[in-house]
């Protein structure tokens, strides 16, 4: 790779790790594309995109012994004062009763402020399930089961940099069966060095990752160049039937 310091309109983004719910290791792959230059100055670099308001698009994918995960998404951003966001995913099981699972979310935020940030979108999900049924020694049946579901939701983000260090906060708020709300803060040291915490309370069924208790994630990241950089996470579930350790993850992402 050649490690230049000029801007940048693609990004490629590498990571591994485990799921210690699946007892398998995973690993993901995702492009993004960015519409216009990401500056490379004055600016924490894993953030230049979103302050400068730059328009991207992107695609991933996502893979483990029982499951593939895709998703596909963008965002827009209007007058500055607007934003347009969506993700689409869609989960194809192999080995478990769930044979697909689909989700989709589509925001409009608002700037109330240059650096306040506030919004709301709907999350739509699908989850079809086979079930065997055992009616005799000889006699085996299945069924499939579909549901899905529209659910509101309402989000917030609050960016304050000074001279390439300062906080970057969100929350967001999905009103499902049961509510489930992530709280989102990162603290960037420099143009360099950030480090993010994630808690993620009371995840109800709808999540393909974790299906009970609170999951908290801590991430490091730090670019070696302006154009080069690595991250690594840890996730704990809390307050579940099997608390503990739940993810650790590498990433590595280069702009060129």
């Amino acid at each position: 790779m050649s490690f230049s310091s000029v801007a940048a309109q693609n990004e490629v983004t590498f990571g591994i790790g485990d799921l210690q719910d699946y007892t398998s290791p995973f690993f993901g792959l995702q492009y993004k594309r960015y519409f216009s230059d990401v500056p490379t100055d004055n600016q924490p670099h894993l953030i230049s995109p979103y302050l400068n308001k730059i328009n991207s698009a992107y695609g991933r994918y996502f893979t483990t012994d029982i499951y593939d995960f895709y998703q596909a998404g963008g965002e827009w951003f209007i007058d500055d004062k607007w934003v347009v966001i969506a993700d689409l995913r869609f989960v194809d099981y192999d080995r478990t009763t769930i044979t697909a699972y689909q989700s989709a979310d589509i925001d409009v935020g608002y700037f109330i402020s240059p650096k306040w940030q506030v919004g709301i979108g709907n999350f739509y999900h699908f989850r079809e399930t086979r079930r065997v049924y055992y009616n005799s020694d000889d006699s085996v049946s299945t069924r499939t089961y579909s549901r899905y579901r529209n659910n509101l939701k309402l989000f917030t983000r609050y960016t304050n940099i000074t001279g390439g260090s300062g906080w970057d906060i969100g929350a967001e708020v999905i009103f499902s069966g049961e509510l489930r709300t992530t709280v989102d803060a990162r603290y960037f040291f420099n143009h360099d060095v950030s480090l993010n915490l994630t808690y993620l309370m009371k995840e109800d069924e709808s999540d393909y990752r974790y299906e009970e208790g609170d999951v908290a994630e801590l991430t490091l990241d730090y670019w070696f160049t302006r154009n080069f950089s690595l991250q690594v996470g840890a996730g704990a579930r809390i307050g579940g039937d099997d608390d503990g350790l739940a993810t650790v993850t590498l990433t590595t992402s280069y702009r060129f």
